[in-house]
């Protein structure tokens, strides 16, 4: 069946679930600092280079079985990844790095209806990560979905900046974007900028998308570090989940003043631990949230995220609650683990015209 997915909550049919094999902690660099650890000093990183300790990838994988195999009960078609050896150097006139992993199959894809974006994103360690799912991309272009790829980007070292952390650790120099900056909302997308996602990035998507039909609206200046999913959460039509540590009451994206909602608060959260070499974490607590819609009235969460679970179970959302124990050392919770391709629903807008 083709990609079809407008959302981030119509009843789900077919997904991708990402994998941990040969999972890396790539050269480290300028691009890879600005990405993940801005707070910390190059020298202080050189110990995060090379591959994952194997016990973190089989845990991580263990844990990918068995969300597989939970979507897999729940009638939701499951796709993986081929296996890359992301040990492998490459280069380009510039610079030189390994790969990264195949963990997150939200980062690069967008998909919106029968349309799939592939993106740009600042990590070099992330050229060409998404020939993992080249095979089924080339065979869903046989089905009739567009594949357009974003310009590759240059990333030489003047894109990054570690400076000044109140702006992103982006450069507006580039066309830069990964999926996850953007919130899926029918007719709409929301575009955060951040240390993954440049205005540049928002110009190259809104020539596009508006041209098919949606609207992309800027969010700008809410949360810089890097994606959205763990700040914004649209859980059904009329209700909107948020990060009380990053949005307030008087500033969150004006798109979802007439909704109803749910603020997440620091002592709500479950903190999961990192087990990377000197307690550096490569993402907040906050992955805690990232948690993946099977359909309006159900979620897939961190099983230790109890306060939040009782909260979505008093607005009518119940939980299956699963294990995510590297979600903090691998970057990436059930959203990012996944890659929602077929939801059953139709491309609506939710906020009129």
């Amino acid at each position: 069946m083709a990609i079809c997915s407008h959302n981030d909550w119509d009843p789900l049919e077919e997904i991708i679930v990402g994998t941990a094999d040969h999972s890396m902690l790539p050269t480290m660099s300028k691009a890879v600092q600005a990405f993940s650890y801005a707070e910390y000093g190059l020298e202080e990183l050189q110990v995060l280079q090379g591959p994952h300790d194997q016990r973190i990838r089989d845990e991580a994988n263990e844990d990918l079985e068995i969300l597989a195999d939970t979507l897999r009960g729940l009638g939701v078609k499951v796709h993986r990844p081929r296996s890359v050896d992301h040990s492998k150097e490459f280069s380009s006139p510039d610079w030189t790095t390994t790969g990264w992993y195949t963990f997150c199959p939200r980062d690069l894809l967008l998909p919106l209806d029968n349309l799939v974006l592939e993106a740009a994103s600042p990590g070099r360690c992330r050229q060409y990560e998404s020939r993992a799912y080249y095979d089924y991309l080339t065979q869903q272009v046989e089905e009739g979905v567009e594949w357009i790829s974003a310009p590759k980007p240059i990333l030489l070292d003047d894109l990054y900046q570690v400076e000044d952390l109140s702006k992103p650790t982006v450069n507006n120099h580039e066309i830069i974007w990964e999926a996850p900056n953007v919130v899926r909302l029918g007719k709409d997308l929301l575009y955060q900028v951040s240390n993954t996602g440049t205005l540049k990035g928002y110009q190259w998507m809104k020539n596009i998308v508006e041209k098919r039909g949606y609207k992309l609206h800027l969010a700008e200046g809410f949360y810089f570090f890097a994606h959205f999913d763990s700040t914004v959460i649209p859980l059904r039509p009329g209700l909107v989940m948020f990060n009380g540590a990053r949005l307030r009451e008087d500033h969150y994206p004006q798109i979802f003043k007439d909704w109803d909602k749910i603020w997440i608060t620091p002592e709500m959260m479950y903190t999961a631990p990192t087990q990377l070499p000197g307690g550096i974490p490569p993402c907040s607590p906050w992955i805690g949230m990232n948690m993946l819609s099977v359909n309006p009235n159900l979620v897939i969460i961190d099983k230790d995220q109890d306060v939040m679970r009782r909260v979505l179970e008093k607005h009518g959302i119940e939980s299956i609650g699963l294990p995510q124990r590297q979600a903090r050392t691998m970057s990436g919770g059930f959203h990012c683990q996944t890659l929602d391709v077929k939801r059953k629903g139709s491309l609506e807008s939710y906020f009129g015209d």
